[in-house]
């Protein structure tokens, strides 16, 4: 079995970047997706260009901070300061544009590609492509775009939507009260025995600490840090190469 832990929010703070390098460096996690509108995208690219972060896609995000293409383009996505709709409101939204999703999803694409990402998959922050309100428009502009996605039916159907390669499985129990290394090697013993030749994402969020920055864009605060010592913890490593369960990123899909 492969396995894919996915490191969401790479260019949050400066503490979730250094994380997620030292899970790269671990050898677990061998993939990332990154946020262009956060705070922390240019420490990220920094970490990039130095060769500690290998395998980056683009977390597409239409709940947090504010858009990267024109707010007037894309009215039915921002509220009147022109950032983006709270998730409870947005998600909720009749009147969702597919097009202006579209037009959001390619400029954020843009921006990682002039910032020198090699992008390599894209999910989205939240779950935003997802939910009914946006899939349309998430899952057109990725078919044009042709790179592996992230499964979309975790939620609601949907997946016979994409042209695109996709894991065969996506978890997202890998988070709060998930996150431990009991679960983890619970869930992973259950996929191994249900799919031994498939490939499984899971999503981690991992923070070397809680700063006061990433107390303010988060929630999710204190659990990261309890990832980030799992997915660095070195009889974990080794636990998963004594089961056979083979660590990778996108570029395993896109082959």
């Amino acid at each position: 079995m492969r396995l894919i832990l996915n490191a969401d929010d790479f260019g949050l703070t400066e503490s979730v970047n250094l994380a997620i390098a030292d899970c790269f460096h671990a050898g677990m996690v061998k993939s990332t997706t990154i946020m262009m509108n956060q705070p922390a995208v240019e420490h990220a690219a920094e970490l990039y260009r130095r060769g500690l972060i290998s395998e980056v896609g683009l977390h597409f995000t239409v709940t947090a901070g504010r858009p990267l293409s024109d707010p007037d383009l894309i009215p039915s996505l921002v509220n009147d300061d022109g950032e983006f709709f709270d998730k409870t409101i947005l998600f909720n939204k009749s009147d969702v544009s597919s097009d202006e999703v579209e037009v959001e999803l390619k400029a954020q694409y843009r921006a990682a590609l002039d910032m020198g990402f090699n992008i390599n998959h894209i999910d989205s922050h939240h779950f935003g492509g997802v939910y009914r309100s946006l899939k349309q428009g998430f899952t057109q502009a990725v078919n044009k775009i042709g790179l592996s996605v992230r499964r979309i039916d975790s939620i609601i159907q949907g997946q016979e939507l994409l042209a695109v390669p996709t894991p065969d499985v996506f978890d997202m129990g890998f988070y709060a009260e998930g996150a431990t290394i009991e679960h983890l090697k619970a869930m992973l013993l259950a996929y191994q025995e249900q799919k031994p030749s498939g490939t499984i994402e899971l999503m981690c969020h991992p923070a070397r600490k809680v700063s006061e920055e990433l107390a303010a864009l988060s929630s999710y605060t204190d659990s990261r840090v309890e990832e980030w010592r799992i997915l660095t913890n070195l009889e974990m490593s080794l636990w998963l190469q004594q089961q056979g369960i083979e660590c990778v990123g996108f570029d395993a899909l896109n082959v």
